[in-house]
């Protein structure tokens, strides 16, 4: 018995429906690698859109009812870097040029240095308000 082509056609059609599903699901937000800690922070390695974040958050007391993130899990995160919080003077924002003018590591409190990684692509460290510790805010989006 000869299989039939629309058969073969109906079955790469589902099969590309499913990938891009999973596609979609991941590119909506950050894909939680790991979870580190450090002191009184917690380090998320993230990944979005094949890039790499690193995302220092403070670490809370317990929380109840607390959502709270899971590796392999992907969640929709506003984040910004430690760079956006940089000063303005006379109308003009005062960035720094580049990771070698301050060193790769800043300091997040007097005993915790967090390190960007330019041997993996990691340029720049991201904080968010969507996380009160590992736990997702109420208004945040959920994971998938």
């Amino acid at each position: 018995m000869k299989p039939n082509i629309g058969y073969y056609i109906l079955l790469l059609i589902m099969f590309s429906n499913l990938r891009a599903f999973g596609q979609d699901d991941i590119e909506k937000g950050f894909l939680i690698n790991k979870i580190k800690n450090k002191n009184s922070w917690h380090i998320i390695s993230a990944e979005r859109q094949d890039t790499l974040y690193k995302i220092v958050v403070p670490k809370a007391d317990k929380i109840e009812d607390c959502n709270k993130i899971e590796k392999c899990k992907c969640y929709n995160f506003d984040i910004k870097t430690r760079w956006d919080d940089a000063p303005i003077i006379n109308g003009v924002k005062l960035e720094p040029v580049n990771y070698l003018i301050l060193g790769e590591c800043f300091d997040y409190d007097e005993n915790t240095k967090i390190c960007i990684e330019p041997k993996k692509e990691i340029y720049k460290l991201y904080h968010t308000k969507d996380l009160k510790g590992l736990c997702l805010k109420v208004n945040s989006s959920d994971g998938k």
